[in-house]
């Protein structure tokens, strides 16, 4: 096989290979019998006509060209091999010539590069968030609403009580919502959700066993077209009233949380270390992403077109894919976020270009820094992590590969936060 190779531009070369009939005599083999199975050919039952039958009746193009799907990989392949090439993405191949010789062009994607902008006096100002009393009680806080219980009480409903009522809505004779101990929290979301502005204030100052009857003016964002902006008649009958029972912020309640913790002192404690973990590690994730951004803007990218377009291509498809899982028309989808499908593969293809030189300017930003990762503790990781996680699908060498990668970011971390030092 002759292979021509051009000139390397914007990290993409092309190979043209010129294929000798001795090099697909195996492949040409495979299209025959394949053909021979699929033909009805007379004086042969089927898969029993020689090559020689079968390329009479589809003509020596035909059977190239139905050899193709057999060849072309494997040629494609031995031509990057022989070549000593370095392959980013899938070759975009083009059969040129079938006959009398089999001619193809391969596009080859090389390894994408950065010329790297001047990395080092980047300047980033990123506040981490202050932990104190008032964010050890506000999780406090939600950890009762967690664990509170509703109570009855006999007095008139108020904000934040859990009803169970009866609940009839209709416009001229026509039932909207009719409904038999329907449990409703009387807050503001639920009014919401329900787009009937004004309800809530309507079932305050209801008790047990009591009933009321009023009109609500329905908007024009209602669920249901039919009965939008018109005025709409309720009819409730409550069943009961309860109120949330918090429990008190005391040494069971400690327990409650954590068994292992003693007392509510120590849970506070517990809860201030964990929300300034919380903290930092958020603090040095927006740095990263921060200093990426950054590193991003003062550099210059030479990404393969074939690379680009396959990236786009992924994100596309996983996109397509999560609508479909979600049970929605893709031209509805559209009509929701307001894009043309034009629009919509616009922004993918910014978000892989986004992609891909995130990647490629990590890459260079270790070696940048030289940064390296003692293989001794990326074992000891890997040790700690498969005996926190007996199960995993994942082999080691990918979580070698993320604990290495994990480890050279915070590294760069460091150095990213000295540089900016003042």
């Amino acid at each position: 096989m002759k292979i021509d190779k051009s000139k390397v531009e914007n990290q993409q070369i092309t190979l043209t290979l010129h294929v000798e009939e001795s090099e697909i005599e195996k492949y040409l083999n495979r299209a025959a019998q394949k053909l021979s199975n699929q033909l009805k050919i007379p004086g042969f039952r089927k898969g029993k006509a020689p090559k020689s039958i079968v390329e009479k009746i589809v003509g020596k193009e035909g059977l190239v060209e139905e050899s193709l799907q057999f060849s072309v990989p494997d040629l494609v392949n031995n031509a990057i091999e022989k070549e000593e090439l370095e392959v980013f993405a899938t070759p975009k191949i083009s059969v040129l010539d079938l006959v009398p010789k089999l001619k193809l062009e391969a596009k080859v994607a090389l390894k994408p590069n950065a010329s790297l902008g001047k990395i080092d006096a980047i300047k980033i100002e990123i506040k981490e968030d202050k932990v104190g009393a008032k964010e050890v009680n506000d999780v406090i806080d939600q950890s009762r609403n967690q664990h509170a219980s509703w109570v009855p009480v006999k007095r008139k409903s108020k904000m934040s009580d859990l009803l169970s009522l009866d609940f009839k809505c209709e416009s001229n004779d026509e039932i909207i919502m009719d409904h038999k101990s329907i449990e409703i929290i009387l807050e503001n979301q639920y009014e919401d959700n329900l787009k009937m502005p004004g309800l809530m204030k309507k079932l305050c100052g209801l008790e047990e066993d009591g009933s009321k009857k009023f009109k609500l003016d329905l908007p024009d964002d209602f669920f249901n077209e039919k009965f939008q902006n018109i005025t709409a008649k309720f009819e409730v009958k409550i069943v009961s009233v309860k109120e949330k029972n918090l429990p008190e912020v005391d040494d069971n309640f400690a327990k409650l949380m954590d068994p292992s913790i003693e007392n509510i002192k120590e849970l506070k404690k517990q809860i201030k270390k964990n929300l300034e973990l919380n903290s930092k590690n958020k603090y040095d994730q927006d740095l990263w992403d921060s200093f990426i951004e950054e590193a991003i803007n003062k550099s210059k990218f030479t990404i393969p077109e074939i690379m680009l377009e396959q990236e786009t291509e992924n994100l596309i498809k996983q996109q397509k894919e999560m609508i479909e899982n979600q049970k929605i028309e893709f031209d509805t989808y559209l009509e929701g976020i307001k894009k043309s499908e034009e629009e919509f593969e616009s922004e993918l293809a910014s978000s892989a270009d986004l992609r891909l030189k995130r990647a490629i300017i990590v890459e260079e930003i270790i070696t940048h820094y030289e940064v390296e990762i003692d293989d001794k503790i990326i074992n000891e990781e890997l040790k700690k992590f498969k005996e926190l996680q007996k199960n995993t699908n994942y082999s080691d060498e990918s979580i070698r590969e993320e604990i290495k990668y994990q480890k050279k970011r915070d590294e760069i971390i460091k150095i990213i936060k000295s540089n900016n030092i003042k």
